[in-house]
């Protein structure tokens, strides 16, 4: 009988290998000229990866989610790199990748950082946490660095 052992470890280790190799490779051809489409590209990168695992009436994006009951009670969140959503339900606005929902079909969101530096942990915490009260249901909320930087603890 064949050894058909199973390694989920390794199944996963499989998928960080495959973000690192994709994780330079804008920056391999334009250098440092503009670290904002860097970011993007990690992003759509990583929305990518996400997405080729997820049940079909589960989709992501990159946008906004908007909460409140009417104009003059409305609330906006921060830009959110990833918002991992039910596409059952219908989306404010959907153009490509970006979205601007509520939160009903929001099951997840993700802050993607190329680097996890310690003067920005705070920030990106302070941010996830925002969005997330924003909300108000339970949900995935994360923060994915493709790099861990020289922060060695989180502190408050």
């Amino acid at each position: 009988m064949a050894d058909n052992l199973i390694d989920p470890m390794e199944f996963q280790k499989s998928i960080t290998s495959e973000l690192k190799v994709i994780e330079n490779r804008v920056r391999n051809l334009i250098g440092d000229a503009n670290w904002s489409e860097e970011g993007r590209y990690k992003e759509t990168a990583l929305r990518n990866v996400l997405a080729r695992f997820l049940p079909k009436n589960i989709s992501v994006g990159s946008g906004f989610i908007l909460n409140g009951n009417g104009f003059n009670d409305l609330k906006i969140s921060n830009q959110i790199d990833i918002i991992v959503y039910d596409n059952n339900y219908p989306l404010l606005f959907n153009e490509g990748e970006f979205i601007v929902t509520t939160p009903q079909n929001v099951k997840g969101i993700v802050e993607v950082k190329t680097k996890f530096e310690s003067g920005k942990i705070s920030e990106a915490i302070a941010k996830s946490t925002e969005n997330g009260r924003l909300i108000n249901h339970n949900i995935f909320n994360g923060i994915f660095s493709y790099q861990n930087g020289s922060c060695t603890r989180l502190t408050e």
